[in-house]
């Protein structure tokens, strides 16, 4: 039996028999993770409110071979966003980047980028609210670059040239990315803004994106919106558990 430590990220929680609950994170040495917390639910129990969705703490558990789930033994808070939960919109926000991480991210598979990124868009919506749905956009697009879906943005996908500021481009039906000559003018248009913002969120952090997009036009942000939940619709064959609003 393993004994691990670890920074992990509470993503969700299940109540298990009476007292325990099974509790989901990603980590930042094993990536996701689905693990048992014995007496969590009692009143007086060593874990206190380590547990709750979107906590960062410090994980020790224990690991059996060929066990899926692993025995949490201890709980260090490093940060939590307990002051978050009194806002329907941002708790269902945050709700729906925990579910796409569950989604996306293969068990016991460290993914030290993906972790880094996640927990500084938790970080951008609790330091601004107001600009959570531009870091949302911002997580879609990476989380899908991180797992090797998102489409290349520089090149077309056929005659790899790179796009120029003036090329009219255009998404086919694999969303892939193709210029004018390549796709004969089918498919649907990519804009030039909205091209421009995808391009920007690997430029910048997710604070410094969502800051920089609220110049941006609503009917840009809701083209980014529709981008984003088409491929993520497209991976998945379905929508995600949770949905967030789109910008109106």
């Amino acid at each position: 039996m393993a004994l691990v430590e670890t920074d992990a990220l509470i993503l969700r929680t299940y109540n298990l028999a009476e007292a325990d609950k099974i509790v989901v994170s990603l980590s930042r040495s094993a990536g996701l993770i689905r693990g048992v917390a014995k007496g969590c639910r009692k009143l007086r129990n060593r874990f206190g409110a380590s547990l709750e969705p979107f906590t960062l703490v410090r994980l020790t558990y224990y690991e059996k071979e060929n066990r899926d789930l692993v025995s949490i033994s201890q709980t260090e808070i490093l940060k939590s966003h307990f002051n978050l939960s009194s806002d329907a919109a941002v708790v269902n926000g945050l709700a729906y980047l925990g579910d796409l991480l569950i989604e996306f991210s293969p068990p016991h598979q460290a993914n030290d980028l993906l972790f880094r990124m996640a927990t500084a868009c938790f970080d951008a919506i609790a330091e601004s609210p107001s600009d959570m749905e531009s870091v949302l956009r911002y997580f879609e697009v990476w989380i899908l670059k991180i797992e090797g879906f998102m489409p290349d943005l520089k090149r077309c996908a056929e005659c790899h040239r790179t796009f120029a500021g003036e090329d009219s481009i255009f998404m086919a039906l694999d969303l892939s990315l193709r210029c004018r000559s390549c796709s004969e003018g089918r498919g649907g248009t990519v804009s030039k803004l909205l091209h421009a913002q995808l391009r920007t969120t690997e430029k910048l952090s997710p604070a410094k994106f969502a800051a920089d997009s609220r110049d941006v036009p609503n009917n840009t942000k809701r083209e980014l919106a529709e981008f984003t939940h088409q491929m993520i619709g497209r991976v998945l064959e379905r929508l995600p558990r949770v949905r967030p609003t789109f910008v109106q």
